[in-house]
């Protein structure tokens, strides 16, 4: 019976609190930073990296051989 009596409680605590909304956003942001920009450099540095990788792996495949 009172765990019963404890939940009714609970609930009515918790609907009254979530009538009131979420929080305002903070106005408080920190700086704005663009992440599209440059976005070649980093695309050109990956088939760089890339075709190192693949001429590393062939080069040490014909040693082998």
């Amino acid at each position: 019976m009172s765990s019963l009596i404890y939940n009714i409680i609970m609930l009515v605590f918790q609907a009254a609190s979530g009538s009131q909304g979420p929080p305002p956003p903070s106005q408080n942001r920190g700086p704005q930073l663009p992440i599209d920009d440059n976005l070649w450099i980093l695309l050109v540095a990956g088939i760089l990296f890339g075709a190192y990788i693949i001429y590393k792996r062939n080069r040490s495949i014909d040693k082998a051989a």
